[in-house]
């Protein structure tokens, strides 16, 4: 017999610094430890080996009337080290980083969008 109670799904949260991000819309995070491979002469698929971790968060961001809500471009001119935190239930993940890229559309027939990528490492 099915179960009809019903789970409530949370929506998470991500913060840049001391505070909460109130305009981004997706978040996406990902994670690898770049592991590859090993082969020998004798043995294909031997075993593996890891590489370097890292982090990529990606999200978007829309621009209301009173304006951006941080100076992306600006940080990612300048390679500002920054710290993200994604907040999601039973998980907070620490990321330390600079913004690789920041883009901007502006659509005919809805808000202002701003797209970010953010590179790092996760921290423990």
């Amino acid at each position: 017999m099915a179960s009809t109670e019903q789970v409530i799904y949370p929506r998470g949260r991500i913060a840049l610094d001391s505070g909460d991000l109130v305009d981004v819309t997706n978040v996406k995070v990902d994670f690898t430890n770049n592991a590859k491979q090993v082969h020998t002469l004798r043995r294909p698929g031997a075993g593996y080996t890891l590489g370097t971790q890292e982090v990529t968060v990606t999200y978007d961001a829309a621009i209301s009337a009173e304006g951006f809500e941080r100076d992306y471009f600006s940080m990612v001119k300048r390679g500002t080290i920054k710290q993200l935190r994604i907040k999601v239930p039973g998980k907070t993940i620490n990321v330390e980083g600079v913004y690789k890229t920041a883009g901007l559309e502006l659509p005919l027939d809805s808000e202002i969008k701003q797209s970010l990528t953010f590179v790092g490492k996760m921290g423990d």
